[in-house]
């Protein structure tokens, strides 16, 4: 009974351990857009995180998304509303959030968020 406990409870880190580890790379990437490469179709951000700056290369596929939020233009309508943007729209300087996965050693852009404007 006591080895089962311990086996129990040895397993339960280790899950433990590896939900923290995989929902850690699922955070959005934020950062100020340094470089964009149109017919490479990627994105440079530079990210800081524990006060150390870095640039990462974001890669973009065709179901990638694009989006800020703009005020409707609608009479009556109140809020924001999620306006398309093509990858040539955006600008070094702005600031973005991407929601990324993995794909190999390359992390590969599924929404990009316009946070602000510079």
């Amino acid at each position: 009974m006591k080895k089962l406990l311990i086996l129990l409870a040895v397993v339960g880190a280790a899950g433990v351990v590896a939900w923290s580890v995989a929902t850690a790379d699922e955070a959005p990437i934020s950062g100020t857009v340094k470089a964009i490469d149109a017919a490479g179709k990627t994105l440079m951000l530079q990210t800081v995180a524990k006060g150390k700056t870095r640039d990462v290369t974001i890669v973009l596929k065709p179901e990638s998304k694009i989006v800020k939020f703009v005020r409707p233009t609608d009479p009556g309508k109140t809020g924001f509303v999620e306006q398309a943007l093509s990858l040539s729209d955006l600008k070094p300087g702005w600031i973005v959030s991407v929601t990324t996965r993995h794909e190999g050693d390359k992390e590969v852009a599924d929404v990009v968020k316009v946070v602000l404007e510079r």
